[in-house]
């Protein structure tokens, strides 16, 4: 496989997944060959019959007869034991792949998804996966047949006459040679095939996603274009791949048919000669018939290995990222109550490509004690959401100290540091499920009771119940079906139910009406009791009763202090209530 550039570093997870089902490519193996030494002796039987035959010997039929039905019944029960245990190990062979696949990119890092696009990262794991099965459903099986076929036939033809081999495979160098070069070019097509299909579907996918923006900025055609565009490329590479692949198809053909010519005229003048029997030159033209295009498929099977390699190739990349790191050994939430702060920070430095030369955050130092209200502000793109991201560990700080609830963000195990953190964002993302089960999901097992008690709190229960599923309700996708106040209320709920001690908001009625903001505001001041809380926020007016509020600015805290304190002070906070 390394042959094809396939594992390259690590070890192939496709691999891995071979080996762990590798008994069923075993008994494959061996009903394979069972299947083709019965073939082989069935053949030799009807080779000596017919050579009793011209001989004038009187052939005993049931002794000739018998066997061969015990021959189709043995070769037919070895066909489907065959058949079962191929298509058992390719199914079993891609759950693994899928499901070993589909765990690491969940725990891949939050920067992975940044750096790469939706469409790309979708048609790897549904476009290439299909490629991938399709190499272990048709290609591998194919291909080991072929192999079986091949060895088991030229065995028995080397025992009838061994120049018969020679001349066969004398006339095939040039069919190597012509395999390779159009697999290479194959290779190359397919590679910039997947790379239009990966722009295809990042075209489909934004123009659903912005599908609002679209409608409303007439840009319909534009779209159209761009995605018409994409298509038409993708399409003009599919077209050179059909006709190099025709191509070989047919040279194969036309290169397979000179050695059958050949090797018909060599037996007949060998039996001409002498050398082999009639019987056995029938022999040899049904086995040449068994042996003929498995030899082709076999090579020009690189045709077909190479692009999947493309395929392969972009799933390892997936797979050779490293996952996130999982962290230290706190593995259970400290109680509240002990010690005073819940988050400090000590000349704390990151920046997004992991160079010190631009950082967002530039030597920040805070410390938020349990129980404060406390909010980050300051201009857009100064490192707000930044805060957050660290906060959760979705990104690594370069430098620095970060300690939650006194422990170094290092010492914690992840999923137990995020379990800390609740977060109701401005922009709320919903499952396409129920309103009960987007609400659950802030605590796993959640009985019913909790997520409607959730509800209450949240000022939703009541609509819920208006609605004819009531808890039942889908929400559709991203939550469409619900407006932006009662999604909001939902996050809350889910937050609610999570019962984390810090409790994240990103300007959470930034974008619904008054009346929504209203009750989402009382839902704010229900959850926000015992806990301690940090906002972001963009309206200033919304964080006026704040204990502490940090004003961001290149990076850095250039001003920290109460509402009236920072009037007071007359500096970038005070300019930016100013301006309102």
């Amino acid at each position: 496989m390394h042959a094809f550039g396939w594992c390259e570093g690590k070890v192939c997870f496709m691999i891995k997944a071979g080996l762990r089902n590798g008994y069923m490519l075993l008994l494959f193996i061996i009903f394979s060959v069972f299947l083709n030494e019965i073939i082989i002796m069935g053949n030799d039987l009807i080779a000596q019959a017919a050579d009793e035959v011209i001989d004038g010997q009187q052939v005993n039929f049931e002794g000739f007869i018998v066997p061969l039905l015990w021959m189709i019944v043995l070769g037919t029960a070895a066909a489907y034991l065959k058949s079962i245990s191929g298509n058992h190990y390719s199914a079993m062979v891609q759950r693994d792949v899928r499901a070993s696949l589909g765990r690491h990119v969940v725990k891949l890092p939050f920067s992975y998804f940044d750096e790469k696009s939706s469409g790309s990262v979708i048609t790897r794991l549904i476009s290439d996966m299909d490629e991938l099965g399709r190499f272990f459903s048709e290609i591998l099986p194919n291909l080991l047949v072929n192999i079986i076929v091949v060895v088991i036939s030229t065995v028995y033809l080397v025992q009838l006459d061994a120049m018969l081999i020679v001349v066969l495979f004398a006339s095939y160098p040039i069919m190597l040679v012509v395999a390779d070069r159009l697999s290479k070019r194959l290779a190359q097509i397919a590679k910039r095939l997947r790379t239009h299909m990966d722009e295809c579907n990042e075209k489909a996918y934004d123009a659903i996603q912005g599908i609002v923006i679209g409608r409303s900025y007439n840009l319909y055609e534009v779209q159209k274009r761009e995605i018409d565009a994409v298509i038409d490329r993708k399409v003009d590479q599919a077209c050179k791949s059909t006709r190099i692949s025709s191509m070989g198809w047919v040279l194969k053909n036309v290169i397979t048919t000179i050695p059958v010519i050949i090797c018909y005229l060599f037996a007949l003048y060998e039996t001409m000669q002498g050398r082999i029997t009639v019987g056995e030159m029938l022999a040899f033209t049904v086995i040449l018939g068994r042996i003929l295009y498995p030899i082709g498929d076999i090579v020009f099977c690189a045709n077909d290995i190479r692009e999947v390699s493309v395929s392969l190739k972009r799933l390892q990349e997936i797979y050779d990222q490293k996952e996130e790191r999982t962290g230290g050994n706190i593995h259970t939430r400290p109680q509240y109550n002990n010690g005073s702060v819940a988050i400090e920070w000590d000349n704390v430095v990151f920046s997004y490509d992991n160079s010190e030369s631009y950082p967002v955050l530039n030597r920040m130092s805070f410390m938020i004690k349990k129980g404060e209200q406390i909010a980050f502000v300051g201009g857009s793109g100064e490192g707000k959401t930044t805060i957050f991201k660290l906060f959760c560990g979705f990104y690594e700080k370069n430098s620095g100290q970060y300690k939650l609830f006194g422990y170094s963000f290092e010492e914690w195990d992840l999923e137990t540091a995020r379990s800390c953190f609740s977060e109701v964002s401005q922009n709320v993302f919903l499952f396409p499920e129920t309103i009960r089960q987007n609400v659950a999901c802030g605590k796993e097992n959640a009985a019913f009771e909790e997520v409607v008690e959730a509800c209450k709190n949240a000022n939703i229960h009541d609509f819920i119940l208006q609605l004819p599923e009531g808890y039942e309700t889908l929400v559709g996708e991203r939550g469409v079906r619900l407006s932006g106040g009662q999604r909001q209320r939902i996050s809350i709920a889910r937050a609610f139910l999570k019962d984390a001690p810090i409790l994240l908001l990103d300007e959470p009625t930034a974008a619904v009406d008054v009346e929504a903001e209203q009750k989402i505001q009382e839902a704010i001041e229900r959850i926000t009791v015992g806990r301690t809380v940090i906002t972001i926020a963009h309206r200033l007016s919304t964080v006026r009763n704040a204990k502490r509020i940090y004003v961001v600015s290149r990076g850095q805290i250039a001003e920290a202090g109460s509402h009236e304190e920072l009037i007071e002070r007359r500096g970038i906070y005070a300019e930016m209530y100013a301006k309102g």
